[in-house]
């Protein structure tokens, strides 16, 4: 009897942590739509923050007054008109990944306030006596 109430135990132990790491799991993974998701399913998402993720079209980005920025991303079925308010990363470059996080309206442009990019997984530090670039002051 003994050995039976500390495998109910256990197993109500182990259920529980199952529990815990799929709530806390679910909540942390990031989600995004493609253009062609988002362009068919438009009227459900008019208005409502979402992310959308795709490649930057190249020979696409547009500087607009009032530090805005506008640009194409595709998933190579659908094109898809973002204009950003937010600012965009460093790294942010003609055909690259990206992910934008705002609202889908209307007006058939989507109006970003958080740009996310894709950046490459080679790093190479400085050699020595090298200063980063990133560090490098305008007019050296």
């Amino acid at each position: 009897m003994t050995r039976w109430r500390v495998v109910v135990v256990v197993v109500a132990i182990a259920g529980g942590l199952g529990w815990v790491v799929s709530k806390s799991l679910g909540g942390n993974l990031v989600y995004f739509k493609t253009p062609t998701e988002i362009v068919h399913q438009s009227d459900a998402l008019d208005g409502e923050q979402i992310r959308m993720g795709g490649q930057i079209v190249a020979g696409s980005i547009q500087h607009l007054p009032g530090g805005r920025i506008r640009f194409i991303v595709t998933d190579r079925t659908t094109h898809l008109t973002v204009i950003d308010t937010g600012g965009v990363p460093t790294l942010f470059d003609q055909a690259q990944g990206v992910v934008v996080e705002g609202q889908y309206e209307r007006d058939g442009l989507f109006h970003a306030d958080n740009v996310l990019v894709q950046h490459s997984d080679s790093y190479r530090p400085p050699g020595p006596g090298e200063t980063p670039h990133s560090a490098n002051l305008e007019g050296d």
